[in-house]
């Protein structure tokens, strides 16, 4: 049994290396790739310090990779976070829960170097209780844009690397806390080992394919030009598709591609690949924003409107609130709306 640990665990602690360092090669100056390797290096330190005995007081390389490994499911729920989001940032709430984490490992390795066992269960449970809140935010952000993703193989693999995720964390804090010590630790190392071992040769094997750039770049809210020639069986159902768009369906409240194809009396399936593969969206979300940004740029760019609130733009265009138009806003023309309307007005008034 340990032999077969010791495979699989130095077979995963090889994968993950050899993960960061393509991550890093290919990736290293975009947020998801910087995740995507702290990640590795953090699942690594765990590997290493869960197989080496932290000595209890004296030094040992298991000791110092203790305060690496909490911070594992932190940068575990932002990697998985950042793959629902294609403009993704980190921002001051998520380098909180980060922050957290590390200083949590740090005070149960300080608790754990100097005997003190209540600091040392009280640091255990602190990341336990962090572990749980970021795998449920997770859970529910999965479910809500379960229906967001126009391209398959990237819903594909979204579904199962986060199922991955939240399946490992689970299983590790349940065996933590009530199998350690208990005469299973021998099959627990083997299924740590081996769990960890497949997850690394799938992101492995996703990222060696064709599509896998799209697990770590985004540049745009197109996937790719729409295409220049129209099959005949999409011609007709992608003028439908044009007629709604330019009757500005686009801008009902809640709109979900659910509704739109019961607009068009079309299946959900085939509207999916149309705007993906016709029109050249990724997400459902960057097809709605691309086409709201537009009418608000026109709006907002309008004297006659420059008394109109930005929050009353942001209802009549289908937001629920003025945050997520400020966002698609700003991301797509690098001001937010104020802003725009302020130098496109004050643009107007140096012309006259």
């Amino acid at each position: 049994m340990e032999t077969f640990d010791n495979l699989m665990r130095y077979g995963s602690i090889s994968l993950l290396f050899w993960l960061a360092v393509l991550v890093y090669r290919d990736f290293c100056c975009h947020v998801r790739g910087k995740l995507g390797v702290a990640l590795a290096l953090s699942e690594i330190a765990y590997l290493v310090s869960t197989k080496v005995d932290p000595g209890l007081g004296h030094f040992s390389v298991g000791s110092f990779l203790i305060p690496l490994c909490f911070p594992g499911t932190a940068f575990a729920w932002l990697f998985c976070l950042s793959q629902f989001d294609d403009h993704f940032s980190m921002r001051p709430w998520h380098w909180a829960v980060l922050a957290t984490q590390f200083v949590v490992g740090l005070v149960t390795m300080a608790g754990l170097s100097a005997g003190y066992a209540e600091i040392t269960t009280a640091g255990f449970a602190a990341s336990k209780l962090i572990t749980l809140a970021t795998l449920f935010h997770l859970v529910l952000i999965t479910w809500q844009g379960r229906q967001d993703d126009l391209m398959e193989s990237r819903c594909v693999f979204r579904r199962m690397f986060v199922s991955g995720v939240v399946v490992l964390s689970v299983a590790i804090l349940i065996a933590e806390t009530f199998l350690v010590n208990r005469g299973f630790d021998e099959y627990l190392m083997v299924l740590q080992s081996s769990s960890f071992f497949i997850m690394t040769f799938f992101v492995l094997w996703r990222i060696s394919g064709p599509d896998g750039i799209d697990l770590f770049v985004f540049s745009d809210a197109k996937a790719s030009e729409p295409r220049t020639v129209v099959p005949v069986e999409d011609k007709h159902d992608l003028d439908a598709l044009k007629r709604v768009i330019k009757d500005k369906a686009f801008l009902e409240q809640g709109l979900t591609i659910a509704g739109l194809a019961d607009q068009l009396r079309m299946p959900e399936h085939r509207l999916r690949r149309l705007i993906n593969q016709q029109l050249g969206f990724r997400n459902f979300s960057d097809f709605l924003n691309h086409h709201r940004v537009s009418v608000a740029q026109e709006r907002l760019a309008d004297c006659a409107e420059r008394h109109v609130p930005v929050l009353t733009i942001a209802m009549d265009l289908g937001y629920g609130s003025l945050g997520p138009f400020n966002r698609a806003f700003k991301e797509r023309t690098g001001l937010t709306p104020s802003e725009y309307r302020r130098q496109l007005l004050s643009d107007l008034e140096l012309a006259s």
